[in-house]
């Protein structure tokens, strides 16, 4: 029996595919592209030489690497990304500060975390190497604790409890609208920290539909991007049995705070449910949940505690998405530093997907999940029903 407590209407369809982790074979300037993305937000312009020593300069203070193009790029690919077991990536060392420090771990560029945390810390932002900046604010947020970084496999299926930080209203929600989650608990592979607390989701509302006359219920439909884990790379979330069975477990709680969200099946297996001609109103802060899509290796940090980093610097850089406009023309590149490689799955292959109709939904009666579930969640108000 589904609880009656549960207060609001909610049909989203959730698409949850995305590009998964996995090895690479980056090129230099893929490279430089994704180390300027996840520091400064975007690109840089200059040749591949100006770029890289000026990144260099950033993260030490002044030049510090050495060799050829390809073995500078290298360095400081893996300053970025890679974790090494004995300590933490520059970005893994970010999201645990903003872990430890708001508990909200943000995808802004590491520069706009960085002074975030040292105006309210420091109530200035610091000047010196960016390593040199985030080394004070360890040492000011950890103390003594140190920090070591761990490989670890998140096993497909694995629950992830996250809240919405957006409201989600039918009735003023336009397509196009980019919808926020944070995960709500750590997710731990034994004692480490796979997938941090506060870790932001985003997703995109694809319809938004007004209630109507004749009992038409409003209506939302999202589709979520992946999670990243504690080292920034990508985890991709689905709707399976898991998370159906979560929400059938808290349907009482859930109701009982007016933010209902269970998961339904198809419009025709469940019309009886329906609470006619309400509109979706999800207050923020409402208890949703996903799960892991398939086994997904990560690097997460643990408390106290040697790996190779480039393996995991690919991993973690596999997360970061570039801005499609590159100024940097073929001339500026040296081609006997680059290897051939095919580039990154956009992201934007989903809404295509979307959009083409191979979206289907899901069958409750098959416990299988293909690349393009759907599945619609719905919350009830009518009173008591059977499943």
């Amino acid at each position: 029996m589904w609880n009656k407590k549960v207060s609001c209407l909610l049909a989203v369809l959730a698409l949850c595919g995305t590009m998964a982790a996995g090895a690479a074979d980056y090129t230099v300037l893929e490279k430089a592209d994704k180390v300027e993305t996840t520091i400064y937000g975007t690109t840089q312009t200059g040749s591949l030489n100006e770029r890289i020593a000026s990144v260099d300069k950033l993260l030490n203070g002044k030049s510090t690497v050495s060799g050829s193009l390809q073995d500078k790029a290298n360095s400081l690919y893996k300053d970025v990304y890679g974790n090494s077991g004995a300590d933490l990536s520059l970005l893994t060392a970010v999201n645990l500060l903003q872990w430890q420090y708001s508990g909200q771990i943000t995808a802004e560029p590491i520069l706009v975390r960085v002074e975030s945390m040292e105006q309210d810390i420091d109530g200035k932002v610091m000047t010196g190497s960016l390593e040199g900046r985030v080394m004070a604010l360890r040492r000011a947020l950890l103390g003594n604790t140190k920090y070591i970084s761990q490989r670890v496999i998140i096993p497909a299926n694995t629950v992830v409890t996250m809240t919405n930080l957006d409201e989600l209203n039918s009735k003023t929600i336009q397509e196009g609208d980019v919808v926020r989650f944070t995960v709500a608990d750590d997710v731990l592979v034994g004692d480490v920290i796979a997938i941090p607390r506060g870790m932001e989701v985003n997703g995109t509302v694809t319809k938004a539909r007004k209630s109507g006359r004749f009992g038409k219920d409003g209506k939302i439909e999202i589709m979520y991007d992946h999670v990243r884990a504690a080292d920034g790379s990508p985890v991709a979330l689905m709707v399976g049995d898991k998370t159906k069975d979560q929400y059938k477990r808290t349907a009482g709680a859930v109701g009982a705070s007016a933010a209902g969200a269970v998961i339904l099946g198809p419009v025709g297996l469940v019309g009886g449910l329906f609470v006619h001609g309400n509109e979706v109103d999800i207050p923020a802060g409402t208890t949703m949940y996903a799960e892991t899509k398939e086994n997904t290796e990560v690097v997460g940090f643990k408390e106290n505690g040697v790996m190779d980093d480039m393996e995991t610097a690919d991993m973690a850089a596999s997360g970061v998405t570039v801005p499609s406009f590159n100024p940097v023309s073929d001339s500026d590149v040296d081609d006997s530093a680059e290897a051939e490689h095919d580039g990154d799955s956009s992201e934007g292959d989903l809404q295509a997907g979307l959009k083409a109709g191979t979206v289907t939904p899901v069958d409750l009666e098959n416990t299988g999940h293909d690349d393009e579930t759907v599945v619609q969640i719905q919350s009830n108000t009518a009173g008591d029903a059977n499943e």
